[in-house]
């Protein structure tokens, strides 16, 4: 008797949820995702917001959903699926919410994926520098047409540090192909490679070595006058002698 009331009891308890479950509105279901959220229960939260995003197409419900969508993709990002997940969903929700105020806060968040999604974990920034710089070139893009856009947002200065690292990573990915072309005799072409690293990132942290290593080349590359004239600017811009001359 005690059994039959135990599974009696039992059935009408998953009755009850399963109801709630399935009649719970779009808006319970979505307050329920975002809560899920905010303590950290990503994977619990996006196949809610996902139903939000599948039951209730066009509404404003889902276009929050996807917002929220990429939010969660981004936490818990460790690889570049991850992040193309987060990108679709913010580019989704740009698209559904134009004119939004959250409009600086997703671009923020797209600059900060796309550099993220191409550095990788175990190397970090250096790991970047050698490979195709198309993606920085991108970020670099972004971030002047969202300083344009919004150029007193406070999601701005976050958006810069990402910039301002893209661009030190093009400088940066100049220098190994200058100092490539210099380990293998091509003088000619290193000096290319530094000369334009020094005209085009004037605030790259490693400025000083690239103007060093363009004075060697020069003298390697049998161009005395010009290692001169480079040397007394390194003088004016850095003091000293030439730490290679």
């Amino acid at each position: 008797m005690i059994q039959k009331l135990f599974i009696g009891a039992l059935l009408a308890f998953s009755l009850i949820a399963c109801s709630e479950t399935e009649f719970k509105t779009v808006e319970q279901k979505y307050d329920n995702a975002v809560e899920l959220l905010d303590n950290g229960r990503y994977a619990q939260a996006s196949p809610i917001l996902q139903e939000v995003i599948d039951e209730n197409p066009g509404t404003r419900y889902a276009t929050f959903a996807h917002l929220k969508m990429g939010d969660s993709w981004m936490e818990t990002g460790e690889d570049k699926d991850s992040f193309n997940s987060a990108e679709v969903q913010y580019r989704l929700f740009l698209a559904n919410a134009q004119g939004t105020h959250l409009a600086p806060y997703v671009m923020s968040r797209l600059i900060e994926l796309n550099y993220r999604r191409n550095v990788s974990s175990l190397f970090k920034d250096s790991y970047a520098y050698s490979r195709d710089p198309e993606h920085f070139h991108k970020i670099v893009t972004e971030y002047q047409r969202f300083f344009l856009l919004y150029p007193q947002s406070l999601y701005l200065p976050d958006a810069k540090v990402y910039m301002e690292k893209s661009i030190n990573a093009l400088a940066h990915h100049e220098l190994l192909i200058g100092d490539w072309y210099f380990d293998h005799l091509l003088y000619p072409s290193a000096i290319a490679r530094y000369t334009y690293t020094l005209e085009n990132y004037p605030n790259f942290v490693q400025r000083r070595e690239v103007l060093l290593k363009l004075i060697e080349a020069y003298r390697k590359n049998q161009q005395p006058m010009r290692a001169d004239e480079m040397e007394r600017v390194y003088r004016l811009n850095f003091g000293g002698e030439n730490e290679k001359g």
